[in-house]
């Protein structure tokens, strides 16, 4: 397998993850009923996908990968999650405004109790380069973009996230998509800041290879929304943020 297909197949990762973990997608999501037990071995590749705005965290999300095993597990991170733990930050978005994306993976390892060595930050401009690249995409009965597919924003219709996720994966290896395939790896590989080596990218592509975008198993991170004013916030229990991470990866 040459690298530029081992990026393709980290790209369309990506993506996949990114349409688990869209705010629309979180509230439709039903908790899971999965049992608890689960070893997260040494060998498990931990990552965080943050979806920036210049200075703004617009998404975040955990991914672990366990070579030659699955699930993979991924855990969708509400950014009006409340913080209580440092002064003068009041949701994980201001923690990221205040403390980049170093302190907050630091804040998310306390959380999950789990070393987390690999990042990837995508940016608003590449998401959008890489929307316009790919064309338009079929979802819903309608034509739409990547970009709103992202956002969220191409329906107001309850969507099953299977049936999102394997058209969007169907739309990316299209003949037609893989032909703009040197101009989608040069925005990627060019617009997307991360430590990942190629032995991570190797391993997310083992866990891919043979099973498909099915092996991906998603919850967004569980609590109790409130309102005050305006403003919504997610309050998490401190045993949640555990428990959430064995759900997705038990096997």
């Amino acid at each position: 397998m040459s690298s530029r297909k081992l990026l393709w197949y980290t790209l369309l990762a990506v993506f996949i993850v990114f349409i688990f973990s869209n705010p629309k997608a979180c509230a439709q999501q039903q908790p899971g009923k999965l049992g608890n037990k689960q070893n997260l071995t040494a060998a498990t590749e931990n990552v965080l996908i943050f979806w920036t705005d210049g200075p703004k965290l617009k998404a975040v999300t955990l991914m672990a990968i366990t070579p030659r095993k699955k699930p993979v597990g991924i855990v969708s991170i509400p950014i009006n999650t409340r913080i209580h733990e440092i002064r003068g930050v009041v949701t994980l978005e201001e923690l990221y405004h205040h403390t980049g994306r170093e302190g907050t993976t630091a804040y998310l390892e306390k959380r999950f109790g789990i070393p987390i060595n690999h990042y990837v930050d995508i940016s608003q401009a590449t998401l959008t380069r890489t929307s316009e690249a790919l064309g338009p995409v079929e979802m819903a009965g309608k034509q739409t973009s990547l970009l709103e597919v992202f956002e969220g924003t191409y329906t107001n219709q309850r969507m099953d996230l299977q049936t999102e996720i394997r058209t969007l994966a169907a739309r990316l290896i299209e003949p037609a998509v893989l032909i703009k395939l040197p101009r989608l790896l040069w925005i990627f590989t060019s617009g997307v800041e991360t430590n990942l080596g190629m032995g991570s990218i190797l391993a997310l592509y083992q866990a891919l290879q043979g099973n498909g975008p099915e092996i991906l198993r998603k919850q967004a991170l569980p609590g109790r929304d409130y309102f005050v004013g305006p403003t919504r916030y997610r309050e998490v229990s401190p045993d949640a943020w555990n428990r959430v991470l064995r759900e997705v990866t038990c096997t």
